[in-house]
């Protein structure tokens, strides 16, 4: 299998990405280029491509007169994410757009231990890191490209506020992977996976309760 080779712009920003993601840089945080540059030894040139993709991804805003700021996602656009990568998985069952890649069940047996593993003290750094490698395992087994890409950059603006909830509703929060994560195992033993995206269609909108938990 062919490896592909990061660019130094890819790692910049996957750890921008994640840093969103965990809550260390919060909504209307400003993300300065010179920081940036210093942190990671590099000029403000590649930081200034990775702050553009940040904000072609609606990850950040760009606001003149301050800079790149990371970028609100109200509540009612994560609940909209929700439902579009539930129905991006509907389509995909429905019009068996599955990929079939090698080796899938091995990546499975330690993921489901990290899941098991998961209590109602949960830490958010490792319920992102599930949330994160069960939406990469999903990405393996979409058949197109364009979902595949849609369905990424919808994640990425849904999982900051479950992963800010989840600090506050841990209980809630390891509830709904873990279930989850158990219908989604048989499939994947099976080899049908467009159940598996019958299944993630139903079981995505769940967590849809833990955004609303601080509304309750």
């Amino acid at each position: 299998m062919t490896t592909i080779q990061k660019s130094g712009v890819d790692i910049i920003y996957e750890a921008i990405r994640e840093r969103i993601c965990l809550g260390v840089y919060e909504s209307g945080d400003v993300l300065y280029e010179g920081e940036l540059g210093k942190e990671f030894e590099v000029s403000r040139t590649p930081i200034r491509q990775v702050l553009q993709r940040l904000a072609y991804e609606k990850l950040a805003v760009v606001k003149v007169g301050v800079g790149t700021m990371v970028q609100n996602q109200p509540l009612e656009t994560q609940h909209q994410g929700l439902q579009i990568r539930s129905g991006i998985y509907r389509i995909i069952d429905d019009h068996g757009i599955t990929a079939t890649p090698q080796d899938i069940e091995a990546s499975i047996a330690p993921l489901y231990y990290r899941v098991s593993r998961l209590s109602a003290d949960v830490e958010r750094e490792k319920f992102w890191s599930v949330l994160r490698d069960v939406h990469a395992l999903t990405a393996t087994l979409i058949g197109d490209d364009v979902l595949q890409r849609t369905d990424d950059m919808l994640f990425y603006r849904t999982v900051p506020g479950l992963v800010r909830q989840s600090a506050r509703f841990p209980e809630l929060a390891t509830h709904l992977i873990r279930t989850e994560f158990h219908r989604l195992v048989e499939p994947i033993e099976k080899g049908d996976f467009q159940a598996f995206f019958r299944a993630r269609a139903q079981t995505l909108l769940t967590f849809s309760d833990l955004l609303n938990a601080e509304t309750d």
